[in-house]
């Protein structure tokens, strides 16, 4: 009786904890990445409506390609703030770790480039050239690029703390783990060769922006081979290390370093790396293939190739990640049901 009162009692004291409210911090920071949102959403709305505010000329803003574009990336910005909603608050814990994983993944790999790229960019522009942040010959005025890039800096900063708040609470065992201590699994040997495999292709497209960074144009489409400007080139050296980093972030998790380093620096180190190939390059290929002057229509077959590449690396990466992820922690599960077995053995 006494041990069935006492599980009685941890129970209710563990559905007591799963019902507690998020903290004045994760408020704070849901707060405040909402609010990061919300002028995007408003410009969005905005244009959607038929505004042309913020255009240098009116009748580029009235592109069909632009309208859908528009609708996307409203779209995309709303699940932002969802996404942060379910990292604060306790039903984000009910959902499927993939439906909050995969959006967080892709936002990350969206935001943490320009999060770094923007503010280095305009202080390298501001102090070594006269030119506007934004290039000449712009569709949109300065000051849609000041508030749009804040917003997005803002937002990667405000997702980012949500989610490792959010992943510390409901994974903290990835966050004790030692790099050194997770067992080989079956599927080791393959994940190796992804691994290795994919680090070749990460190289050659980190070379290639690398190159574009220190003012290269060879590759690049023409409007944006006469129009480069400081962010855009620090943003590709941005890309450019991320890139590696994934792909050495990877082959430290599938070689099982042997200095004790945490588990998570080298998984944070992939999981970035290849959220930033992937949606960098996937927004590349989109634009590329958007019939519209104003999308980039003339993008030349060597950007295509190189985004194409960031592509397929990028989902190699995560996918090679998340087969070591879900290994181990089927084996975790594994033991913990075993061991109750065992100790009830005469």
């Amino acid at each position: 009786m006494l041990v069935g009162m006492t599980v009685q009692v941890q129970s209710l004291a563990g559905r007591a904890a799963g019902v507690r409210g998020p903290g004045a911090l994760r408020l704070a920071v849901c707060a405040a990445t909402a609010a990061a949102c919300a002028p995007y959403l408003c410009i969005k709305i905005a244009w959607l409506s038929g505004s042309t505010v913020g255009w240098n000329d009116a009748a580029e803003a009235e592109n069909s390609v632009l309208y859908v574009g528009n609708a996307i990336t409203m779209g995309m910005d709303a699940a932002a703030v969802l996404v942060a909603c379910a990292f604060t608050f306790p039903w984000g814990r009910r959902v499927p770790a993939w439906l909050v994983l995969l959006p967080i993944w892709v936002a990350t790999g969206l935001l943490v480039p320009i999060a770094l790229a923007v503010p280095l960019g305009t202080l390298v522009q501001t102090l070594a050239s006269a030119e506007p942040l934004t290039g000449s010959d712009n569709g949109l005025q300065g000051w849609v690029y000041g508030i749009v890039y804040t917003g997005f800096t803002l937002q990667g900063i405000g997702l980012l703390t949500a989610f490792v708040l959010y992943a510390r609470e409901r994974w903290p065992e990835v966050f004790a783990l030692r790099t050194a201590d997770v067992p080989a699994g079956p599927t080791r040997p393959l994940q190796v060769l992804l691994a290795r495999g994919a680090t070749v292709p990460a190289a050659v497209c980190a070379a290639v922006h690398l190159f574009w960074a220190f003012g290269g144009t060879a590759g690049l489409p023409h409007d944006q081979a006469v129009a480069r400007t400081a962010p855009q080139q620090v943003l590709d050296g941005v890309w450019a290390l991320l890139s590696l980093a994934g792909a050495a972030g990877l082959l430290a998790l599938t070689g099982r370093a042997r200095r004790p380093a945490r588990f998570v620096v080298p998984l944070a180190a992939a999981w970035i790396g290849a959220g930033a190939m992937f949606a960098w390059s996937l927004y590349g290929l989109v634009v590329m293939l958007a019939a519209s002057k104003a999308l980039g229509a003339d993008a030349a077959p060597g950007s295509g190739l190189v985004a194409l590449g960031g592509v397929l690396t990028g989902l190699v990466v995560a996918l090679t990640g998340a087969f070591l992820l879900a290994e181990h922690g089927g084996a975790r599960r594994a033991d913990q049901i075993a061991r109750p077995m065992a100790s009830s053995s005469p």
